[in-house]
């Protein structure tokens, strides 16, 4: 079958490669689209870092819609044809956090497309409960999303946001503008983006945002406080895994408040305590998801989050380094989510 695979910082390659079989408790899903998330646009640029060099080559990839082809041994809950979605890891479900239910947790986790070959391909094994059914009323293009979704949902859900508080949401990318949309979906009154590109923050504002902050504006510190009586933000929702991000985040809100970290960082950050102690703030990490996949699709099905203004383009599965990894790198204000159209 063809596939992505990951080679090395900017060397992945359009190839053959085995096609999969499932093992006991997986299932084989036939990939229709496929999207190219921060994750892999990093180690495309920059890895290796959460990719596993052992496994290398492997095929890149952990958002997809696609059917249901095979079924391995044990598996009762899904047929063959039934169109699908999922997430992204693999858990033990027996070390001490996995018995408690906070699988992205797990101490002996993997993940699809970083430590086993993803769904940049024309098949792709996954763990059984790990995998969603598609309902009728939601379409292909929306159920690659629900992974970003489940990520962004886990995020306001840390963040115990309720109804008609304000939220601040730094970073403009996919995660971010999915956490406006979950947050929105969580009763938000007031959803403010801090971004960089006026590009996405034109679709913030389509989707939602009461006001789009620009990091070329000014202070967005002073501007938030301006949109809300000096107070700053309930909740923050930090997207993005840079140096400054965190104080920032930690700044937007409001005494009492809480800020949440769902970026990925690289290098260690420099956070002012005294903004936390003095102001009683809470921080709190968000990785990944638990069962947030569930709520993304039952939101997408009765249309309480429309993710559609994310897609920006579909390319062909052949041609998603050029079109799909090098506009992500060099065009971030025309492009949010390009998809990888597998039959294409």
């Amino acid at each position: 079958m063809k596939a992505l695979r990951w080679y090395g910082r900017k060397d992945v390659r359009y190839e053959d490669m085995p096609e999969p079989s499932p093992g006991p408790g997986q299932l084989k899903v036939k990939i229709n689209l496929a999207g190219i998330c921060g994750t892999d646009l990093k180690e495309y640029t920059d890895g290796p870092g959460m990719i596993a060099v052992d496994k290398v080559p492997l095929a890149l990839g952990h958002e997809f819609a696609g059917r249901v082809v095979e079924v391995g041994r044990g598996v009762t809950n899904f047929k063959v044809g039934e169109r699908v979605t999922g997430v992204g890891y693999w858990f033990c479900g027996e070390c001490y956090y996995c018995k408690r239910a906070m699988y992205n947790l797990c101490l002996n986790g993997g993940f699809t497309g970083l430590t086993v070959d993803g769904c940049m391909a024309e098949y792709v094994v996954v763990p059984r409960y790990a995998v969603y059914k598609l309902p009728d009323s939601v379409s292909d293009e929306a159920g690659v999303l629900v992974e970003p979704l489940a990520v962004a949902l886990h995020a306001v859900r840390q963040g115990n946001v309720r109804p008609g508080d304000t939220v601040a949401i730094v970073g403009d990318g996919t995660i971010g503008l999915c956490a406006l949309l979950a947050a929105k979906a969580a009763g938000a009154s007031e959803v403010y983006l801090v971004a960089k590109h006026r590009g996405r923050g034109e679709i913030a504002s389509a989707m939602g945002a009461n006001a789009v902050v620009y990091l070329s504006d000014g202070n967005p510190v002073q501007l938030i406080a301006n949109l809300t009586g000096g107070l700053g933000a309930d909740v923050s929702i930090e997207c993005v895994g840079r140096p400054d991000t965190p104080q920032l985040c930690l700044d937007l809100t409001r005494s009492g408040g809480t800020t949440v970290i769902a970026g990925v960082f690289e290098k260690p950050s420099l956070v002012h305590f005294q903004s936390v102690m003095f102001k009683q703030k809470t921080i709190v990490g968000s990785p990944i998801y638990v069962d947030e996949g569930k709520t993304a699709i039952a939101l997408l099905a009765d249309k309480r989050i429309d993710p559609g203004r994310l897609i920006t383009a579909k390319v062909p599965l052949k041609d998603g380094v050029e079109m799909g990894f090098e506009k992500l790198v060099h065009n971030k204000e025309d492009n949010v989510k390009i998809l990888l159209q597998i039959d294409a």
